[in-house]
């Protein structure tokens, strides 16, 4: 299997692709009116009848507390932003109208350079006036690509500190590095009823005067889903601390020429004192039936751009079955698609995958985003299923895809038996010269050096290039 250097114009082209691709799901149509469609715009009214863009209403939630039933369709205004995620409704499709950018549904409670004041408490050191009560997993300043440094507090040995440094941490006077910022919920909080004061090192001054915008990522999901055969088609959704699209066991999500970015970073949970960051860009945890994710830009995920899972041992069975990933561009995202479907505790527990299709994407620079703050620095992958035991029945496919750069490595893929490993077709990879292919294999997966007497017999005919 050869590995040859990147040919002249390729990077270019991917260039192009990729431009291209942002364009086209920019710019994609929206989901025609019916019967049963309902209107939101920024200035709406909740008060009225929803039914046409006159009589729209103002809030994302308001589809909910209404009721909506199977068969509506929900058009938010395009152009139009609206703070404060929203449950989908089982058989409920949600697009836009109108003309312009697409609708933003954001979890972030205020533009910190147009709401509210920063006062200096100390010496390059400001805080925000208006509390947040979810912690808030980050901060994005003019849309990117500047943002914040969070400084998460460690407590496993009973005394503060970062936990990436292990330095002692006693208050926003330690904060160091511009833009490094902390958020006070007190210890071991990922939620206070009364908010957090958030503290931002600002070296150049005021946050308010030195951006033209600034977005908090507090922990809450975009858009989370509610149960069966959603549709999630054309709408932006960003700054959001938890992830773009939460799912537990549902059958029918599609997700479709729509735009997840700036995603995750909040506090998942303490365990031990021990701080544990998530956030991806659409996740389904648990069993599916018939999920699809096309011709979706995803970038800047603190965690995967896109994924399915399930790795609690217990005694639930699980099955994933019909998975379909294709024409999306992935970018800067810590882990490009993730997977991993655990061991039951149980023997005669059915836990199995099956139908899966990682088809005809394009995926850049795992590892390289704002995920990088991660303590963890050596597991960024393109494709991630760790080493859990993923029992795969029949028919998973990984084809056609370009896997472009990745900071720690390429691909890990596992199982726990070889059988149950993808099939990996016509895919195109590109590395750099002397770095990890990654780990691929039957469990325990080891790692692959990225040149040519290293490269997985299991991999076929696939296209390697080093640059």
């Amino acid at each position: 299997m050869l590995i040859t250097p990147l040919p002249d114009g390729i990077s270019a082209r991917i260039e192009e692709q990729a431009a291209r691709l942002r364009e086209e799901i920019e710019n994609a149509p929206s989901v025609p009116a019916r019967e049963k469609t309902y209107y939101i715009r920024a200035d709406g009214d909740d008060c009225a009848d929803g039914r046409t863009p006159a009589t729209a209403w103002k809030t994302a939630r308001e589809p909910e507390r209404r009721g909506l039933g199977a068969g509506s369709l929900v058009l938010f205004r395009r152009g139009d932003l609206f703070r404060g995620g929203f449950r989908a409704l089982p058989g409920v499709t949600y697009s836009s109208y109108g003309e312009g950018a697409k609708p933003r549904i954001t979890a972030s409670p205020f533009d910190g350079a147009k709401t509210g004041s920063w006062t200096e408490v100390c010496p390059s050191v400001w805080r925000y006036s208006e509390k947040i009560r979810d912690d808030c997993g980050g901060i994005v300043f003019d849309g990117g690509p500047l943002c914040g440094l969070k400084k998460v507090v460690s407590w496993e040995s009973g005394e503060p500190v970062d936990s990436v440094t292990r330095e002692p941490f006693r208050g926003y006077f330690d904060l160091t590095g511009d833009l490094s910022f902390w958020h006070d919920l007190g210890r071991e909080a990922i939620r206070a009823e009364e908010g957090g004061y958030v503290y931002l090192r600002s070296e150049r001054g005021n946050p308010a005067r030195r951006f033209r915008e600034i977005e908090f990522l507090p922990r809450v999901h975009g858009i989370t889903i509610g149960g069966d055969n959603v549709t999630i088609d054309g709408l932006c959704v960003r700054y959001c601390g938890a992830h773009g699209i939460a799912a537990g066991t549902v059958n029918g999500l599609t997700v479709r020429n729509s735009v997840f970015g700036w995603i995750g970073g909040g506090l998942q949970y303490y365990r031990g004192g021990r701080p544990v960051r998530f956030g991806n860009g659409v996740e389904i945890y648990g069993g599916c039936t018939d999920y699809t994710v096309e011709r979706c830009h995803v970038f800047q995920c603190y965690d995967a751009g896109l994924t399915f899972q399930y790795s609690s041992g217990g005694r639930d069975p699980i099955c994933m079955d019909g998975v379909s990933f294709r024409e999306n561009l992935i970018e800067d995202c810590v882990y490009s698609v993730e997977y991993f479907l655990g061991k039951p505790e149980d023997p005669d527990v059915s836990r199995i995958m099956r139908w899966i299709g990682i088809e005809g994407n394009l995926m850049r620079r795992a590892g390289y985003g704002w995920g990088i703050q991660r303590p963890d620095k050596l597991t960024p992958a393109h494709i991630k299923s760790w080493d859990h035991e993923n029992r795969c029945g029949r028919d998973f496919v990984i084809e056609n895809n370009l896997f472009d750069r990745g900071r720690a490595m390429m691909l890990h893929v596992s199982a726990a038996r070889e059988e149950w490993l993808p099939a990996f077709r016509n895919n195109r990879y590109i590395q750099y010269r002397g770095a990890d292919l990654g780990r691929i294999g039957p469990l325990p997966t080891s790692m692959a050096a990225y040149r040519e007497d290293a490269v997985p017999a299991s991999l076929g005919e696939e296209t390697f290039y080093s640059v």
